[in-house]
């Protein structure tokens, strides 16, 4: 009876290695040997310097996030931007990014320390969520970057970065 249970969990135990090696074939595996170009209409821009920096303000995170004035296009429904996200102890990312007025982000560059950039391997746009880990995102396509499905002027959205979004977005019941 044993020796008829072990049989019977070595098959269970093949058949699953099996499907698992079959499911295997099916994903992406990254080739980072490959010349990468997420975007290549857009050029990256240069460095963020620290006097185009636009601070966001947020009250749910310690981290500092800023916004490149000088690195923002927009047109055809999509803001690309270089982002700055500076935590308390100082240390910073810096990416250059796609936020499409349809709800999608992409990260089309890393920052790097000599101000080059490195193309990220996956642009695929993601789906922007109302969650608290990076919650920025929503909040620039919500309240800074888009009206509606169109995006905004570059004036319009240097003040409503300034002002951490849309006043007349935030309108109370009594009103």
């Amino acid at each position: 009876m044993r020796l008829q249970s072990l049989s019977r969990l070595l098959a269970c135990s093949f058949a699953l290695c099996c499907h698992a090696a079959v499911l295997a074939q099916n994903l992406p595996v990254p080739r980072y040997d490959e010349d990468v170009k997420p975007d290549a209409d857009l050029p990256f821009p240069a460095a963020p310097n620290k006097a185009n920096l636009l601070r966001f303000p947020t009250d749910w995170t310690s981290n500092e996030i800023y916004i490149d004035s000088a690195s923002l296009v927009l047109a055809n429904g999509v803001a690309s931007y270089t982002l700055v996200v500076r935590s308390a102890g100082g240390a910073e990312n810096v990416t250059f990014e796609s936020l499409s007025c349809l709800g999608q982000r992409r990260v089309l560059a890393y920052g790097k320390r000599d101000g080059s950039w490195s193309p990220a391997h996956s642009s695929d746009w993601l789906p922007v969520r109302d969650a608290r880990n990076n919650r920025y995102y929503f909040e620039l396509w919500k309240d800074v970057f888009c009206q509606g499905d169109a995006v905004q002027g570059k004036r319009e959205v240097i003040r409503d970065i300034k002002r951490g979004g849309r006043v007349s977005d935030y309108s109370t019941p009594s009103e």
